[in-house]
Order: structure tokens, then sequence, then C-alpha cells
């Protein structure tokens, strides 16, 4: 039972965390904050990471539940993709020099 719980938390959290990422990115790029895009993407590539560990886990020892593995490739590729559109849309303007 514990093992179902962890399995579904992590992805619950993963939805949560894109949604929620995704609406203070749109925030930020709204107020022209574009340099706290990139906390985002690294948070998002952590993410991924995580939910990387714990698909691996999953598939490697048998826990007795079913694993949607698709939907654990999904999110993993939709965190991935959001953390490459972050960081490209997280670059500042360079300053010109005073002349």
């Amino acid at each position: 039972m514990v093992a179902f719980l962890i399995y579904w938390a992590s992805i619950l959290v993963s939805i949560a965390w894109i949604a929620i990422s995704t609406g203070f990115s749109v925030y930020y790029l709204a107020n022209k904050e574009n340099g706290n895009l990139w906390a985002f993407a690294l948070f998002n590539v952590l993410a991924a990471i995580v939910l990387a560990i714990v698909l691996l886990v999953y598939k490697t020892w048998d826990f007795g539940i079913t694993t949607y593995s698709s939907l654990m490739y999904a999110l993993i590729a939709v965190e991935l993709v959001l953390a490459v559109i972050k960081a490209v849309l997280g670059r500042e303007p360079k300053l010109e020099a005073a002349k």
C-alpha cells in the first residue's frame, strides 16, 4: 500500500509542479522578469530526475502495483521540454555599453 501511495504521490506532485511552475513562468514573462525562469528550468530538470529515479525503482523491483510507465515517460518529457523552453525564454537581452 505504501508503494502505491509513493508512486501516485510522485505523479500527482509532478503534475502540480508543472502547473505551478508554468503559472509562475507566465507571470514572470508578463512582468518582463525573464531571469527568474532559469530557476524554474533547473527545478524542472530536478523534478524530471526524481521522476526518472522513481520509475527506475518501480521498474527494477516488483512492488506488486501496476505501473503506468507511459504516464511517467510523458511527465518526464514534459518537464524536460518545459526546462528547455524556460531556459531559452530566460535569457536576458545584453545591455549596450554606454557611449
